[in-house]
Order: C-alpha cells, then structure tokens, then sequence
C-alpha cells in the first residue's frame, strides 16, 4: 500500500476549529500537517506553537564563544571551548578536572587517534589534554586551526 492510499497516516479533516462535538484535535497550536498554519515570522496570524523553539529552553551562549563540545564516556566527562581569549579543556585529566588558559599561551596542539573517541592536546602552560568522541573530531580540528594554524607536534619533541 503506498502511503498516499494510507488514510492511517494523514491527519483528520478539521471541521472548525473549537466546534461543539467535533471529533476534529484541538487546532489552536495550528496543523502540524499544513507548514503555512504556522505562519511567517513577525505575521500577526502566526500560532503559539510557531514561536515554540528549543532553544528558548537554554541559557543564551556567551557572545564571546567560539566552539564547544562536549562529552561524556564511561562515566568520564571531556570538554573543550573556544573563546577569543582562552581556552577551557574539561577532562580527568586534568588536577582540578578543569584547566582554564590563555589563548595566547598556546604553543602548540595535535589530535591523538583513537577507535571510539580521540585526544585533544594542547600544550600552553602546560600540556592540558581531553579525550571526546571520534564525531567531534572533524569540527574541533577546523576550529583549533582557525584559531592556532594547523596542529603541530609538542616543541620539545
């Protein structure tokens, strides 16, 4: 059967919206179905569930950040974020399970390869290190070289 003979799969014809013993759904989110019920931004007809958006559920991002990403594997936490003027690199590796540096001190950075996940390293102050899921990797290898040219190996090797 395809699914345009499938009467199943497509939403009941509304007779009015609010009407007294309609078997219709209550439409005053609008049709879910009917992609102009939602109207167009700043349209004065637009539907309460047009103005619903996910991200009005998170606090704003910081104005000054650049990327994030962040992770959680085997009960371990790794995180790295980009700002203009430092860098954040959440991991158990680190002392205080967080290190917090200048972008100016970065000397160096590089990715060590893993099957399920890959390594950070940033050598600044110190060597800071986190390890994030092999996903991440593409995206945070474009902003790392964006920032700090193309990945290097330590300075004292």
């Amino acid at each position: 059967m395809d699914a345009e003979s499938d009467m199943s799969r497509r939403a009941p014809e509304v007779d009015a919206p609010g009407a007294a013993g309609s078997d219709a759904p209550d439409t005053a989110f609008g049709d879910f179905n009917v992609a102009s019920d939602f109207g167009e931004i700043g349209d004065a007809t637009r539907t309460a569930a047009a103005d619903l958006f996910f991200g009005d559920f998170a606090p704003p991002l910081d104005p000054d950040l650049v990327f994030e990403c962040s992770a959680s594997m085997n009960g371990e936490h790794g995180a790295v974020a980009l700002y203009e003027d430092r860098v954040i690199v959440e991991s158990p590796d680190e002392p205080d399970g967080e290190a917090v540096f200048s972008t100016e001190t970065v000397r160096s950075w590089w990715l060590v390869e893993g099957e399920t996940f890959f390594a950070l390293v940033v050598e600044a102050d110190v060597l800071h290190r986190t390890r994030l899921p092999t996903g991440f990797k593409a995206v945070l290898k474009a902003a790392f070289t964006k920032a700090f040219g193309p990945a290097t190996s330590p300075t004292g090797a």
